[in-house]
C-alpha cells in the first residue's frame, strides 16, 4: 500500500507544522508552504493525493488555490482547513462546491482532520 501524499497550505507556520507533526505521525508523507503560489510550484513537481487548505493567505486565496489544482489533478481530495464561517457559501457561489471534500473549522479537531482524511 502506497503511503498517501499530502500537501498543506497554510500562512500559520505553527499550525502547518502541528499539521505536519500530526499526519506523519500517522503514517503520511507531508509537505509544508506558507504561500498559495508556493503550493502551485510543488504541484507541478510532486504528485499529491490529498490537499489541505487555508482560504486566506498571502500570494492567493484557498479558492485560486483549488481552482489550480483542480486543473492539473482531478482526483485528489481537498479540505478546506478554515476559520470562516461563510466559507461554504462562498464555494457554493463559486460553484465549486463539488470540488473540495470537506471543510475543517478552524481551531481544528486532530481526530476528525484524521478521520476525514481516511475517508478518502
Amino acid at each position: 500500500m502506497h503511503k498517501k501524499r499530502i500537501l498543506i497550505i497554510e500562512d500559520d507556520p505553527e499550525l502547518s507544522g502541528e499539521m505536519k507533526e500530526l499526519l506523519e505521525t500517522e503514517g503520511y508523507i507531508a509537505d509544508t508552504v506558507l504561500r498559495g503560489p508556493s503550493g502551485i510550484e510543488l504541484l507541478g513537481k510532486n504528485n499529491y493525493d490529498i490537499f489541505l487548505l487555508d482560504f486566506k493567505m498571502e500570494g492567493m486565496t484557498g479558492l485560486e488555490v483549488l481552482k489550480e489544482i483542480r486543473k492539473k489533478n482531478t482526483k485528489a481530495a481537498v479540505f478546506f482547513i478554515s476559520g470562516r464561517p461563510e466559507l461554504a457559501a462562498l464555494l457554493e457561489a463559486e460553484h465549486m462546491t463539488g470540488a473540495v471534500n470537506g471543510i475543517v473549522e478552524k481551531p481544528f479537531d486532530p481526530q476528525l482532520l484524521l478521520e476525514k482524511i481516511k475517508t478518502v
